[in-house]
């Protein structure tokens, strides 16, 4: 047990992509950086928390002159159960299949069940995290509504602290099994794009989850409840000691709660005693990537050996590495393209959901019928209110596009070669602003773009789409210019895997917040000059735009200059 919890600790600490991470500050900045993320996911789960907490608090006084208070108890766990164990399956593939530390952690002393168990542990121990957001608080709610005793609160705790065993214990051997059965998805690059959508759609649930449960009211949930009790009878065969669980909360049954810890251990004993056996052979056959080998035909060798542009040619090889890496891929080009989707389609489905679908389509019917639409695009606020929107955009996306942010973290230790090829530090600068740019182009003209082509069409000043595509490409290219101006000063160059130079990587946080306080000066200035000066809106646009020209222009300078002198001097990081 002892040699157990010091393989947990070494996991937690360490982590993927951090054993060759430096003592000392770095290491503080890094563990900083991990609580700031833990922060920023509490702040945005919080609004569910506080439903979660209505929930429990009027659903006992809703339901118990009902006799209906324990159905609800197992209603909300069986749900729970669902979203630890779809939130246990990437995480799982994560901890057990990604990282690369099983090669170092099998000549050490410890054995192959305390190998197992220690990751499990880590997995375990990154749930609680939800479980205190979203388990705690329904039964919270629900215990003070009830006004229960001590023994209430004592098996609280200890179900907060066992619910997520048995939904990760089946997630592993789901994953396990899958893993050694079938052969043909073990490789990283798979895995990879597998966790990254069940991530996504895991995001996507949570989001409808807490729309949905705040437009509930008391009878709704109750009709689901009844409805729902053949799917309540399944997961009570497929989770044993759920009944167990809730009978000791709903009771307050100190006994029902040994039952449950009793079977739990039971599970978990089970699980370690096989899942070595199942684990081992698919861990040690994974490769990193997937390739076809295939002889090149004499034309595909001579357009292959072809004399090009030698900037267009170290572009295209910076921008065949980013699609080519899925966690490069995933984090710096999907990102940008797919996340402002997903808020813009969050947005359209909150306006239906609160109007309903004819509403939405009668307002807009009749805006655009009676003419409205054209007299509130009419004058000078709507085209302050577009070119702020498109700078807005603009400025969020340097959140989402960190591909310049991290041009030369991503080179590792293959940074040495830039020494070696015959190209200059300049020209090798340029190549790496290539593709940064471009995604971040794509990411943000069609919205400004198609917004005020549409706009324009029902009476918007023609100027506008001018005014928005010139501060959008000037504050893409200051964002890029910026970033790898950055990165170049303080690469993170010591990194185990492809995630750790994105994820780990707090130097492109810092780059990003800067991006956002220029940005968020630079709106600023827009609003105080038309806003409180009462400027014109086309004087107050130019200045807007000639501003941003300067900062890019001189952001621009710096890189090419100080740039180019500290990759001269780089050395070693």
């Amino acid at each position: 047990m002892r040699n157990l919890w010091i393989l947990t600790r070494f996991l937690l600490k360490s982590g993927p992509g951090k054993s060759n991470q430096k003592s000392g500050k770095k290491k503080a900045f890094s563990d900083g950086g991990r609580i700031v993320v833990y922060l920023l996911l509490g702040v945005c789960l919080l609004p569910v928390s506080v439903l979660l907490f209505l929930l429990g608090y009027s659903g006992y006084t809703f339901l118990q002159p009902l006799g209906l208070e324990t159905l609800l108890i197992e209603f909300v766990c069986a749900i729970g159960m669902m979203v630890i164990f779809f939130y246990g399956l990437p995480l799982f593939l994560s901890e057990y299949y990604m990282d690369s530390d099983l090669v170092k952690l099998l000549p050490l002393p410890f054995t192959p069940a305390q190998i197992v168990g220690a990751k499990g542990f880590c997995c375990l121990l990154n749930e609680y995290y939800l479980i205190v957001l979203l388990f705690f608080p329904f039964m919270l709610g629900y215990g003070i509504s009830a006004k229960m005793g001590i023994f209430y609160w004592i098996n609280m705790i200890l179900a907060c602290l066992i619910f997520p065993v048995v939904p990760l214990v089946y997630a592993a051997v789901l994953t396990m099994l899958v893993m050694r059965l079938f052969k043909n998805i073990r490789n990283k690059d798979f895995l990879s794009y597998l966790g990254f959508a069940a991530s996504l759609i895991f995001a996507i649930g949570i989001n409808v989850f807490s729309r949905s449960i705040g437009n509930f009211e008391m009878q709704d949930i109750m009709n689901l409840m009844e409805s729902q009790k053949g799917t309540l009878r399944a997961f009570r065969t497929i989770f044993p000691n759920l009944p167990l669980m809730t009978g000791s909360l709903a009771d307050a049954s100190f006994l029902k709660m040994i039952l449950y810890i009793a079977t739990t251990a039971v599970i978990l004993a089970v699980f370690f005693a096989l899942a070595w056996k199942i684990y081992l052979p698919a861990v040690l056959g994974m490769s990193e990537t997937t390739s076809e080998k295939r002889i090149l035909s004499k034309e595909e060798v001579t357009r292959t050996v072809k004399s090009k542009n030698p900037v267009r040619t170290y572009a295209m090889i910076e921008w065949k590495k980013l699609y080519r890496t899925p966690a490069w891929f995933m984090n710096c080009v999907l990102m940008p393209l797919i996340w402002p989707v997903f808020m813009l389609g969050i947005a359209l489905i909150s306006i239906i959901s609160s109007l309903g679908m004819a509403k939405t389509t009668g307002l807009w019917t009749r805006l655009v019928a009676d003419g409205t639409i054209f007299r509130l695009l009419k004058g000078e606020l709507p085209v302050a209110v577009a070119v702020l929107t498109a700078a807005g955009i603009a400025v969020m996306m340097s959140m989402f596009c960190v591909i310049s942010a991290t041009a030369m973290s991503r080179k590792g230790s293959e940074y040495i070669y830039m020494k070696c090829i015959p190209m200059s530090y300049h020209d090798q600068i340029r190549a790496m602003l290539v593709s940064g740019i471009l995604i971040s182009l794509l990411g943000t003209l069609p919205y400004s773009l198609v917004f005020n082509m549409i706009a324009v069409v029902f009476g918007l000043h023609p100027a506008t789409l001018l005014y928005t595509t010139a501060i959008t490409v000037l504050f893409t290219l200051f964002v890029n210019y910026e970033q790898l101006l950055f990165d170049l000063a303080f690469p993170k160059l010591n990194w185990e895997n492809e995630t750790a130079a994105i994820k780990s990587n707090n130097r492109s946080l810092i780059s990003v917040l800067i991006d956002l306080t220029v940005g968020a000066i630079l709106i600023g200035a827009g609003y105080l000059l038309y806003g409180k000066l009462q400027l014109n809106i086309h004087i107050t646009t130019s200045v807007m735009i000639l501003l941003t020209a300067v900062l890019t222009f001189a952001m621009r300078t710096a890189l090419f200059k100080w740039g180019v002198q500290v990759m001269e001097h780089l050395e070693s990081v």
